[in-house]
């Protein structure tokens, strides 16, 4: 029986990911790199921008570190107006917590970035420990941030689930034995997450039932 849910933050929880397209194109009109669509961004969603940055762009190791601190720049000014929480992810995990699960956050972010953002949005006080990427760890979708959610929690994989709203977040779930729910509010569309195999909620209030009713 699950005891344990870890949750993707961008494009799951936080109706974010417009933030992040529109952070990307501004830092590559900033550095006069080649223009691309919202789809190309959206679809890298959830890997690390290390990775986002010469996939799209084709940057240099320099650029991409340049090309990352506007970024972060540009992303954060942005929340301020633009980030928000889909509606009613509150009491979702209310009713998660009250139904005696632990929670965790696990996201491509990295491990500032995801602190950062959980307090930013009001996340923090629900969440048992928050995860993003650590200097010299892998991104997704290699599941080392989920090992280490799950390790914080002190729940094998067989009673724990992850929910998220890319291929990514049910690759990295399914490397590890981790059963993977998909929404499909966030950047991957419902068939993409389908032919990964898993059950795809279309709402929060669908997955809250679903995750009560467990």
């Amino acid at each position: 029986m699950p005891k344990a849910i870890v949750f993707d933050l961008d494009g799951t929880l936080a109706d974010s990911s417009h933030c992040i397209v529109a952070s990307m194109h501004i830092v590559a009109e900033q550095m006069n790199l080649p223009s691309v669509s919202d789809h190309a961004i959206e679809d890298l969603i959830g890997k690390p921008l290390s990775v986002m940055f010469p996939s799209l762009y084709n940057t240099t190791p320099a650029q991409t570190k340049e090309a990352i601190n506007r970024y972060r720049i540009e992303y954060v000014e942005l929340t301020k107006t633009e980030e928000q929480l889909f509606d009613g992810v509150i009491p979702m995990l209310k009713a998660l917590k009250a139904h005696g699960y632990k929670l965790a956050i696990a996201t491509g972010k990295n491990q500032e970035g995801a602190e950062n953002a959980s307090a930013r949005q009001g996340l923090t006080p629900y969440f048992d420990s928050i995860h993003g990427i650590l200097p010299d760890t892998p991104g997704k979708p290699d599941p080392a941030v989920l090992v280490r959610a799950m390790r914080a929690l002190g729940t094998p994989a067989e009673e724990c689930i992850m929910v998220g709203d890319t291929t990514y977040d049910m690759q990295l779930a399914q490397a590890v034995g981790v059963k993977a729910i998909g929404v499909d509010w966030g950047v991957h569309s419902r068939d993409k997450l389908e032919a990964c195999g898993v059950s795809v909620m279309g709402s929060v209030q669908e997955l809250q039932q679903h995750l009560t009713s467990s």
